[in-house]
């Protein structure tokens, strides 16, 4: 039995590994198709070269509002949005991180989500870019940005000149230093030009390309939020950057052929946070200026219908914001973040990068009708390219080929046709209105072949889910011994012929399945979810017996039938309120005050039910409380590390004194003061002492040392691992999350308490024994609180937003410089760690109450996958890019629940 057991949940675990990865495979596939020819424009541009300035993590609204005396916080770019260029807003898209904001905005597509995998640092596929485009590329930043666009094969005209990478510092320093830091080292390089004949002569080629990363923003807005003096006047000193910049440029070329574009990747909440999909992050400014860019009060509406409509709607849509600005909003023209691309592409007179879907957003274009219509169809020819050698590729590996009903390669010839005739018919406005919309048909046959193999993975990972539930059931009806006697009844006494014909199907199916996906040349992970759901059904088939036994039992018991019916709609109804409670959270405050008038409704002493109702209400506070926006509380932090000592020691065993235990309760106190000291040095621009980060480390590491070091009794030791990574949870803490912590642990010392004290009324509660070896209705009820605890420790204090909005500060007490592994993984081991301690307390109710801790694991794995292929229905890749992140996100984290739980 305990083979049985060990191998189910090795093969569950690789199971639902793969179910967890299988939804990137099916909705965050590479966008990146090769193959493509280049699309030359046949148009003559008047700038020979451009500078893209990013400024990293600047809000839309802080660039352009005026201040509180009413002026404005950039008097040079604002002068060029009032007099010299074209301005807008630049709408980002979800995850709003800094390589997938520069990826849209000098490649032109939206980031594969396999980067994430990298730390958004890596190359996951080449893609083609702006910088590859150009005759010579020099661009001064980050070493977290740079690097990825001088990668490849022929690169060697992309030259980076990065500063060292623990100068970025969120410990209270002024991060406006790294944007000094490029623009001393682009006056200093134009220095050396002006005695370097060869650098000179390579600086005076036509299509170069200047980028200035501006990383300080950004790491301000980390530390002291986007409404801090610090934030706010690192703006003023990027404006001032940029017109030294400017005047360097002018100095230096004397032609005026340079064109500038000044934007962001990402913006930032007001707690300094981005990642997510709120209007502050999504925001950023776009403004254009110089060689061949539109001046505002030369700009003319489109002239065709649809772009009329969106015009205006936009418009009417943005008036206030735009007129709180101070500014004129029929001046305004939003774009796409990788509409960006392609317009810098126009503006220097390169190619299109081959991978880009950005539409070219011609009002920013200075240029004559026909320049302007032969550009347009440029843009529509490189995205129609995409979608032919996407169409052929699916085309040439497909038995049975569906089309895109909307767009074939013939009509993509006689539309290319038309819009030549029109322009050289001078029909301008018809030949942009055309090449529009065959940029949109394309874009949209993009999408469609990209997802041509999206319904058998479908089918397979469904078919995997409700087969792993079947056999987690099977598994757990095989503690019934009447079961599992009767299924051995029913087996033939005749020993069966080797293959039966019903394997023989199943195995023709699996060859078939792979000689299909490799005829197809389907990624090979393809390979894996298709025949997982064929081994997982035909083990299922091997079990025949068992379910038959297992319907002649249930049959067998006519009152049985109708408590199944009864408790499977209770279960629903539970397990609903689970699903919804990931987007709502306050459901789980109803729960616990349920919870805490329930208990009063059993035989147990009164001092429990006081005990469980009581803590049940104060922890139902924390759901109704924000997760995020919360201004950091040392006061909390300090009084989470008190509460949480208090309760240690009063919790603690008294069989065991030795040096550890009596240690043990001191340690959530010491974290309550470390963090609230971080806090207060980087406030006050200090920097946080070395000591106090080695004492946060030695109490990380000690946190899973210390508990075997303490009483083996199992009480003590709970109180034990409880109290060390209370600890850990404070440290990694900046509000009333650490309250939360110890509220939380004394829930679940209750729950023991009440699971205790029922197991001795079992049989007169429910007519079944706790401790017998078939699973009860106690069995179910502990899974699902089990799962309930699950769920509460995470949107307990947080949700979705909270993961992508977290405050850097978290993590002072341990490191003070930026990397971005280290800090991902701190604000996991916070996320997991009452994981453990929900596992560690299922583990103490098994072992004190010798309840059966198979049937509880089965019965978990039962529960969690039911609410697991709940949230696979939920996925969705249509609609807004926040409803499509959040979906594949709950997904995610349901899936990381499952997999932490079996770890």
């Amino acid at each position: 039995s305990n083979m049985k057991f060990l191998n189910f949940f090795l093969i569950s675990l690789l199971v639902h590994l793969i179910l967890f990865v299988s939804v990137f495979d099916i909705y965050f596939t590479s966008p990146i198709i090769h193959g493509m020819k280049q699309i030359d424009l046949p148009v003559q541009v008047p700038a020979s070269r451009l500078v893209l300035f990013v400024a990293d993590g600047l809000r839309a609204d802080k660039f352009y509002e005026l201040d509180e005396k009413g002026e404005t916080r950039s008097p040079f770019l604002r002068n060029v949005v009032m007099n010299s260029g074209s301005w807008g807003v630049s709408h980002t898209r979800v995850p709003t991180e800094s390589r997938p904001g520069h990826v849209a905005l000098i490649a032109g597509f939206y980031e594969d989500v396999s980067a994430i995998l990298k730390g958004w640092k890596e190359n996951p596929i080449e893609f083609d870019s702006v910088f590859n485009k150009s005759r010579n590329t020099w661009a001064w930043g980050s070493p977290d940005i740079l690097p990825m666009f001088a990668r490849g094969e022929n690169m060697s005209h992309v030259h980076i000149d990065c500063y060292r990478g623990d100068t970025q510092s969120f410990a209270g320093d002024d991060s406006s230093l790294l944007d000094e830091w490029v623009f001393d080292k682009v006056e200093k390089f134009f220095k050396l030009a002006e005695t370097n004949k060869t650098l000179g002569g390579q600086l005076k080629e036509k299509n170069t390309v200047f980028f200035l990363h501006l990383l300080g923003i950004d790491t301000n807005g980390h530390s002291h939020y986007p409404m801090s003096k610090e934030y706010l006047d690192n703006i003023r000193k990027v404006d001032k950057g940029v017109e030294q910049v400017v005047d360097l440029f002018n100095q230096f070329y004397k032609d005026r052929k340079t064109a500038y574009v000044f934007t962001a990747d990402h913006g930032m909440t007001d707690w300094g946070s981005h990642g997510a999909g709120l209007a502050s992050e999504t925001l950023t400014p776009l403004v254009v200026w110089g060689a061949g860019a539109e001046k505002h009060n030369d700009l003319q509406m489109p002239l065709n219908d649809e772009s009329i409509k969106t015009t205006r709607t936009n418009f009417f849509l943005n008036k206030n914001q735009t007129l709180s600005w101070g500014l004129d909003p029929s001046n305004r023209r939003d774009v796409n973040q990788a509409d960006i691309a392609p317009l810098m592409s126009s503006l220097v007179g390169s190619p299109i990068p081959v991978n880009s879907v950005g539409e070219l957003p011609i009002e920013y274009l200075s240029m004559d009708s026909k320049s302007k219509s032969q550009l347009l169809h440029g843009n529509a020819q490189q995205l129609s390219e995409q979608f032919i050698v996407k169409m052929e590729s699916i085309k040439n590996k497909t038995f049975t080929f569906s089309p895109f009903p909307k767009l074939s390669h013939s009509e993509i010839i006689d539309m290319n046709r038309k819009v030549t005739a029109f322009i050289n018919q001078e029909k301008y406005e018809v030949a942009n209105e055309l090449s529009r919309k065959l940029s949109k048909l394309s874009l949209e046959g993009m999408s469609y072949f990209h997802t041509y193999h999206r319904t058998i993975l479908y089918i397979s990972i469904v078919l995997s889910f409700i087969g792993w539930i079947v056999e987690a059931v099977l598994m757990l009806i095989h503690q019934v011994d009447f079961i599992s006697s009767q299924a051995k009844k029913l087996e033939p006494l005749t020993p069966k012929q080797k293959f039966h014909v019903l394997s023989l199907l199943f195995a023709a199916g699996g060859i078939f399945t792979s000689l299909r996906i490799f005829v197809l040349d389907l990624p090979p992970s393809y390979h894996l979810y298709c025949t997982l759901p064929i081994c997982i059904w035909y083990h299922i088939f091997t079990q025949r017996y068992t379910i038959q036994a297992g319907m002649m039992y249930i049959l067998s018991k006519s009152f049985f039938v109708q408590k199944i019916a009864l408790y499977t709609t209770v279960s629903v109804i539970a397990m609903l309120a689970l699903v919804f409670s990931f987007f709502f959270r306050y459901i789980l405050t109803v729960e616990l005050l349920v919870f805490g008038v329930a208990i009063f409704k059993t035989p147990l002493p009164y001092k429990t039910k006081r005990y469980w109702a009581t803590v049940c209400t104060f922890a139902a506070v924390f759901p109704m409380l924000p997760t995020v926006g919360r201004a950091p509380n040392s006061f909390l932090v300090f009084g989470g590390g008190l509460m949480g000592g208090i309760l240690s020691y009063h919790l603690r065993s008294q069989k065991n004194n030795s040096v550890f235990s009596r240690l043990i309760p001191f340690l959530p106190f010491i974290a309550g003061c470390i963090q609230p000291v971080t806090m207060y040095i980087s406030s006050n621009q200090g920097s946080v002492p070395t000591i106090l980060h080695v004492l946060s480390w030695s109490l990380l590491a000690l946190s899973w040392v210390l508990p075997l070091l303490t009483t083996t009794n199992t009480n003590g030791r709970l109180v034990a691992i409880f109290a060390c990574h209370i600890t850990v949870y404070i440290l990694i803490s900046l509000s009333y999350d650490a309250v939360f912590c110890v509220m939380f642990c004394m829930l679940l010392h209750c729950w023991i308490q009440v699971e205790l004290q029922l197991e001795g009324n079992s049989i007169s509660l429910e007519g079944f024994s706790f401790t017998k070896s078939p699973p009860s209705l106690s069995t179910i009820r502990i899974a699902y609180m089990f799962l309930f605890f699950i769920v509460l420790a995470f949107f307990g204090v947080g949700n979705i937003a909270s993961i992508n909005s977290f405050d850097v500060k978290v993590v002072l007490p341990f490191l003070t410089k930026f990397n971005h592994l280290v800090m991902g993984l701190l604000l996991a081991y916070k996320v997991l760690l009452p994981y453990l301690l929900v596992a560690c307390t299922l583990c103490c109710i098994a072992v004190v109450s010798r309840t059966n801790l198979q049937q509880l694991c089965y019965a978990v794995v039962i529960v969690s996958d039911v609410m697991g292929m709940h949230f696979f229905f939920l996925v969705q890749d249509s609609g807004s890019w926040l409803d499509i992140g959040t979906s594949i996100s709950h997904y995610v984290i349901c899936m990381s629940m499952v997999l932490s739980v079996l770890i």
